[in-house]
């Protein structure tokens, strides 16, 4: 395995993506894309089916190079999600709008807008043809993965991700990115797979020399040595505030995001005398301190735990989810308040369950106290509370062992996310009775690509 070394780890947590050069063959190269070719004739795009029909991009990220750079990412247990998707880009097209991927396919954001900073999901584009920038690679705005408007990003540099077949890029999930106009006599295809953390980080999983933080004055540097100290196992650096919380608190709902955001990550430092500034802002009227209030808890830590979960028990559904979703981003750091996350499981709004499954994934990765009832959730009648489950007990692990006959019979349940998670929980758990059912139920559904 070739995993990343500090300095290409610092690029990625700035700016978003790592460009890999692998070196797979050109027969190799040549193979996937004729596979391509034929795919589209026969059956056309299959979507999340890609690796049935073309097994060979399996080996793309199996890759000691490609492998190497996720798990320094991810951490070593990550996981191929579901989602993957063949992109093609054909002559004379005028390309897409930048933009970040849909949360439909990681996770749902608080006020369908707040998107996570730490890094639990990335994607991977694969080209299995020579990309210059007249056949419309995908371009990427670096250091756009950590804000969320899209108006005070549009005029930065774009990047084309152009290359040699056989380019690998692995982009944080939340990079604005788009493919641009193809004006060449040639198609482009591109593979994108997506990822996902399994375990919160506690140590560097990357080529870790003892490096510090290479600070640039950048307006989001505090976002960037934070998520490079939680990225090897800390919750962030120390930083004193610049300002008065007063002050700061004003700034959370400000016209420039990356001042908001600025704002936030110093009242996380101020520590306790900064949590009341930043409750009243979790409930206010603002989306831009909202939203940035959830960041500052993040960075905060156990000194707001205790004030989250006394939000979590509000009587208006969408406070109780930002103070669930803010503790499940913590993620081991909110493990006091698993108890109240388990009794936010029985919720009557379905999204305060979508955002507490999803935060038991996270907080309680430790511990067996919330198997069960999350095991009780994939009955639950909402299809994203289901699969958000799933994914939480795969992320316990093998603390879930006593879900097993929950998750076997999800294995049968009709959403596909649900049954696929179910499938990597059982992997994961790895009883002899999670095996035994694993395989069972692989024998059953293995699926005949040339038909």
């Amino acid at each position: 395995m070739m995993r990343l070394d500090d300095a290409a780890m610092q690029r990625f947590v700035r700016d978003g993506y790592v460009i890999l050069k692998p070196g797979f063959s050109d027969a190799f190269n040549e193979t996937v894309r004729t596979k391509i070719d034929g795919m589209l004739e026969k059956h056309g795009n299959p979507q999340n089916n890609l690796l049935p029909h073309i097994p060979e991009i399996q080996d793309i990220f199996d890759h000691a190079m490609v492998d190497g750079a996720m798990a320094s990412i991810l951490g070593d247990d990550y996981y191929l999600h579901l989602h993957r998707h063949m992109h093609g880009n054909t002559p004379g097209s005028e390309g897409q709008r930048m933009h970040k991927d849909s949360l439909h396919n990681s996770r749902f954001a608080v006020d369908d807008n707040r998107r996570h900073h730490h890094t639990r999901w990335t994607m991977a584009f694969y080209y299995p043809q020579d990309t210059p920038v007249e056949i419309g690679p995908t371009a990427i705005i670096p250091k756009s993965q950590y804000l969320n408007t899209r108006q005070q990003l549009e005029d930065e540099a774009v990047t084309p991700v152009a290359g040699e077949a056989g380019t690998v890029c692995i982009v944080h999930y939340d990079l604005l990115h788009g493919a641009m106009p193809n004006t060449s006599e040639g198609k482009r295809y591109m593979v994108k797979f997506l990822f996902t953390r399994m375990s919160e980080p506690e140590a560097p999983s990357w080529d870790h020399s003892g490096a510090r933080w290479d600070a640039s004055g950048d307006e989001q540097e505090r976002t960037w040595e934070h998520l490079w100290h939680w990225h090897g196992g800390a919750n962030g650096n120390t930083s004193e505030p610049t300002r008065s919380v007063a002050e700061l608190a004003k700034a959370l709902a400000g016209d420039s995001e990356a001042e908001g955001v600025d704002a936030a990550y110093q009242l996380g430092y101020a520590g306790e005398e900064a949590v009341p500034v930043l409750i009243d802002a979790l409930r206010g009227d603002s989306v831009a301190a909202r939203r940035n209030a959830g960041y500052a808890f993040t960075v905060m830590g156990q000194e707001a735990v205790d004030a989250l979960v006394d939000a979590s028990a509000d009587e208006d559904p969408d406070i109780r989810a930002r103070a669930v979703d803010a503790l499940g981003d913590m993620g081991e750091k909110a493990s006091d308040a698993v108890p109240a996350l388990v009794g936010r499981l029985g919720d009557e709004s379905e999204i305060v369950r979508r955002h507490a499954t999803e935060a038991l994934g996270t907080a309680a990765q430790k511990t067996d106290a919330a198997t069960m009832p999350l095991a009780a959730m994939l009955n639950d009648e909402n299809d994203v509370v289901r699969r958000n489950a799933a994914l939480a007990l795969a992320r316990i692990g093998d603390l879930a062992a006593e879900a097993v006959p929950a998750l076997t019979e999800a294995l049968r349940e009709p959403h596909y996310y649900v049954r696929g998670f179910s499938v990597q929980a059982l992997r994961r758990i790895a009883t002899p009775e999670a095996t035994a059912a694993l395989l069972h139920y692989l024998e059953a559904t293995r699926w005949d690509s040339a038909q």
